[in-house]
């Protein structure tokens, strides 16, 4: 697409307002899905309308090759003594409450799976080995 094609459009399909910026057809419709672009899909195809592209052009920041610092051990290590064990009490909790979250699964014991110590994987196999070998018997 020519810039000045693209400078006269109206609107632009999610593929050539991806495209505008650089990204695939797949990037613009997970905008659209994400509703961070307004569409227009009243007429039998997805279009976005040129002021969305302006809107978005607007709110982008300017990036000034800064990026984020990273934590390291040198920075943990300046700590004193008392924010260091704070923190790494603070980090074993987070740890421990993502352990509790997370439940493992358990089969419950039921006429399929009388064993309440089998994976879930170990009991499908198991009901599909036995309707198999019932399908094979009655044949």
């Amino acid at each position: 697409m020519s810039e000045f094609s693209a400078l006269n459009r109206v609107a632009f399909s999610p593929g050539e307002f991806a495209e505008l910026f650089g990204k695939s057809q797949t990037w613009g419709y997970r905008q659209i899905y994400a509703s961070k672009v307004n569409a227009i899909t009243e007429h039998g195809r997805i279009l976005i309308p040129a002021k969305e592209v302006e809107r978005i052009l607007e709110k982008a920041g300017i990036y000034n090759g800064k990026e984020k610092p990273k934590q390291s051990k040198a920075e943990f290590k300046k700590l004193t003594t008392e924010e260091q064990s704070v923190w790494q009490r603070f980090v074993k909790n987070r740890r421990g409450a993502d352990a509790e979250q997370k439940p493992r699964m358990e089969v419950p014991a039921s006429k399929h799976n009388p064993k309440s110590s089998a994976s879930p994987r170990q009991s499908l196999l198991a009901r599909v080995a036995k309707s198999w070998r019932d399908n094979a018997a009655n044949r």
